[in-house]
């Protein structure tokens, strides 16, 4: 019969021990307690803190397995161990059970591996693989058996609180994380190595509290300076002035993200399509589907001009400023240029003080928000809600997996739009126009001076000026005072 016993190990007995006699039995006593000698009598023997028990697996291999410091968990645990043995010897072992003391760097390679198999990107792969091991170390879970939701939500929980410089994160971040190992532990299921994920319970927190980094699109006024002080601007990270521009232009009308604006070539666009379209293979694309994205009509004409010197299978942005998102770097030169440029063409020097004072074509603003590379993507989506594009259509153009994240994180509407909103209400008649609906072009965004209508897309095409002044944001129905007025620049731009 198996039984526990506490294992005991061989010490030198230290100068000056006190031998007593103790059940007849020769015991040394140190710091009060008392413990039996060798054999031999020139050591003690000291137990373990584990108990233990000699186990025969089904196999026939004899080994020492230790349990628990409490005789009666060993003693639950003991019979576990005993129960499992014997239905392996009836055949009912499960699989499950032969990885429960598999070592987690081992499974991790292996689950980096499926997802390359899978056809995720390296980089993927490789930043799942490190977040679940991050956590797995800070845990200290060594063996699938270790695995607990319990402490990785508060080795989570710890990281959230402590500085950047120490290894601390935001709740997005930590939502990455917990993503991360909550897809390993579904993993685990699939592959018959755990019954449920153990961390199925993990749950996300708040993203909007300490948020690290909060975007805003650029106006049309800023948008069109940008472009035209790139024109002329220096080249930065193997990129012309002119390339620069382009990819800007192509970025605020097409929504697509850097690495997937970094894999274009000629041949990715159908120019002459119906409709016309730009297509972003699935290895670059972030979902891992290609994607064909509709094309604006002016944009289209910019387009067929500027690639057709290019060969068609060469890169139209060629480098490495889409890696360790460095395209931050490349807007924030080009607006510290375009920025430099305004400030010098003020009239006077009492303007030129006012609009050093503005957040006009700053990288950051007094918010905090900034206008970095990825705010061309929040740019187009904000453009599409404020020119009454259906919410459902814009989420496809954005290719976002909900209308909450189109709506919430990446359309950002102002008390000025708000305001456009409301005039477009019926009037006091209830079924009659709203005050001055006459100037509106049946809600179309054009705009009555008198006998004559200005109508999105009545100005030069085929430049990146004629996008620009366009501006698909302007397009949601604003009154202006007439074709004279010019906004002022020196104040905040939203």
């Amino acid at each position: 019969m198996t039984t526990l016993f506490r294992p005991t190990r061989p010490f030198m007995l230290p100068e000056g021990a006190v031998v007593v006699l103790h059940k007849g039995k020769s015991h040394v006593r140190i710091g009060g307690s008392l413990y039996p000698l060798s054999k031999d009598g020139t050591k003690f023997l000291k137990p373990a803190a584990k108990w233990a028990a000699e186990v025969v697996f089904a196999d026939g291999r004899r080994k020492r397995v230790r349990f628990s410091p409490n005789k009666a968990a060993a003693q639950v645990m003991l019979a576990d161990l005993l129960k499992k043995i014997e239905d392996e010897k009836a055949g009912l072992r499960s699989p499950v059970t032969d990885h429960r003391r598999m070592p987690l760097t081992a499974l991790l390679t292996q689950y980096e591996r499926h997802l390359l198999d899978k056809q995720s990107t390296a980089k993927e792969a490789r930043q799942t693989a490190r977040r679940c091991e991050l956590l797995f170390t800070g845990c200290g879970f060594v063996q699938l058996a270790d695995l607990d939701a319990t402490a990785a939500e508060r080795w989570l929980a710890e990281r959230r609180v402590l500085p950047k410089s120490e290894g601390g994160f935001g709740p997005s971040t930590s939502n990455h994380y917990a993503k991360s190992v909550k897809a390993f532990g579904n993993w685990l299921v699939k592959t018959d190595r755990e019954l449920t994920n153990p961390f199925r319970h993990l749950a996300k927190v708040n993203a909007t509290v300490g948020i690290l980094k909060n975007r805003r699109p650029l106006s049309a006024e800023e948008f069109t300076l940008l472009l035209s002080a790139t024109r002329t601007g220096q080249e930065r990270y193997g990129l012309s002035g002119p390339q620069r521009e382009a990819l800007y232009t192509v970025a605020a009308y097409t929504g697509l993200r850097a690495s997937e604006l970094a894999s274009l070539t000629p041949a990715s666009f159908a120019l002459d399509a119906d409709p016309p379209t730009v297509t972003v293979e699935a290895a670059y694309s972030k979902h891992r589907r290609k994607d064909q994205v509709p094309l604006h009509p002016e944009l289209v004409v910019y387009l067929r001009s500027w690639v057709a010197g290019v060969p068609l299978e060469d890169r139209l942005w060629p480098g490495k400023w889409a890696l360790h998102t460095a395209g931050f770097k490349l807007i924030r030169h080009d607006l510290a240029v375009a920025r430099s440029v305004w400030i010098e063409q003020a009239g006077n020097t009492g303007e030129r003080a006012e609009r050093q004072k503005s957040d006009f074509l700053a990288y950051r603003d007094r918010e905090g928000r900034t206008a970095d590379f990825h705010a061309m993507r929040h740019r187009f989506i904000t453009s599409l809600v404020k020119a009454g594009v259906q919410p459902h259509d814009a989420k496809e153009l954005a290719r976002h997996s909900t209308i909450v994240l189109t709506l919430d994180k990446y359309t950002h509407v102002g008390l000025q739009d708000a305001a456009a909103a409301v005039v477009k209400l019926p009037g006091f008649g209830g079924a009659g126009a709203a005050p001055g609906a006459a100037n509106f072009d049946n809600g179309r965004g054009g705009v009555r001076t008198g006998e004559e209508t200005r109508t999105p897309g009545s100005r030069t095409a085929g430049s990146p000026q004629g996008l620009n002044s366009q501006a698909i944001e302007e397009n949601r129905g604003e009154v202006r005072a007439g074709e004279g007025s010019t906004p002022d620049r020196s104040r905040t731009c939203n």
